[in-house]
């Protein structure tokens, strides 16, 4: 059982690796050699969501390489203190990165009959780069004090740990790091989903004037936020569950939840790229997608 487990650990950790880092680092090398086209606020959020990713993608290999490998003791505790902190500044900034996203293209779907929605559809755009600099600096702020209050201790079999933090600090970087992001990443989905579903039931009627690529593209935005939420969803529970559970959760359910995090930034990658038709056409790894 053990050994089957490690080399479906390390497997994962190996095909995790290449995809996660090479397509969030062909998509990152397209919107650099297209930077200067690219005005639009979706596309910076966008672009610091992919690095956000790619960063992620490299802290989950180096923790995945002292999880499947059980090298607990080649490093000494300041740095797996270190790898845990950084660890969630980049699940949690991703969080944010999407909750950002997700209003952008919710308020451009959306026309409410009212002032506020309005202001907010009218300013959204300009405040667009001071959220996601708040966005880095405030999440690096409720994640730094991991590093003073995380205690991490591995356990006499050495193939497992567990680790206790200041529970009220573990709360509040909850509430504010995982769960109020997706939040307002599920509410704007939400929100946005119904709108896209009510212009497709104007579609298929027959007095519309809409023809068959509007609906096949409105239907394929609408697959498109349903799938990016699902991802969320289990990013959330799996995040939360493990910061508050503070121990390990046993062997499969500790492998299920470190093989999610390991292939989370390509399946994030690979939904936006699916999202995106400019990318579908430039990147590479679009034919093989629409190959399989």
């Amino acid at each position: 059982m053990e050994l089957s487990i490690r080399i479906l650990k390390a497997i994962t950790l190996i095909l995790g690796t290449i995809s996660g880092i090479s397509i969030n680092s062909s998509i990152v090398a397209e919107y650099c050699r297209t930077w200067t086209l690219q005005h639009q606020p979706g596309v910076y959020i966008l672009f610091s969501t992919v690095v956000t990713n790619l960063l992620l993608q490299c802290s989950v290999t180096f923790d995945g390489f002292l999880y499947t490998f059980e090298n607990y003791m080649i490093f000494v505790h300041e740095v797996y203190v270190t790898d845990f902190t950084i660890l969630y500044f980049l699940i949690e900034l991703s969080f944010w990165n999407t909750a950002w996203l997700s209003v952008y293209y919710c308020l451009k779907l959306l026309n409410l009959p009212y002032r506020f929605f309005f202001q907010m559809k009218l300013r959204f755009s300009t405040f667009v780069p001071q959220l996601l600099v708040g966005s880095v600096i405030g999440t690096l702020l409720i994640n730094v004090p991991f590093l003073w209050t995380l205690q991490i201790t591995i356990l006499p079999n050495m193939t497992d740990y567990k680790f206790s933090t200041f529970y009220p600090h573990t709360i509040f970087n909850t509430i504010f790091g995982c769960c109020l992001p997706f939040l307002i990443t599920f509410t704007s989905i939400v929100l946005s989903v119904s709108s896209l579903l009510s212009h497709i039931t104007k579609i298929k009627s027959p007095e519309s004037h809409f023809t068959r690529p509007q609906l096949k593209a409105h239907m394929g935005a609408v697959r498109t936020m349903v799938t990016h939420l699902v991802l969320d969803l289990i990013l959330c529970l799996v995040s939360t569950g493990l910061l508050i559970s503070q121990q390990t959760l046993g062997i499969m359910m500790d492998t299920a939840c470190w093989i999610f995090l390991m292939v989370y930034s390509t399946f994030q990658s690979i939904i936006f790229i699916l999202g995106n038709p400019k990318l579908k056409k430039k990147l590479f790894i679009c034919k093989i997608i629409r190959q399989n």
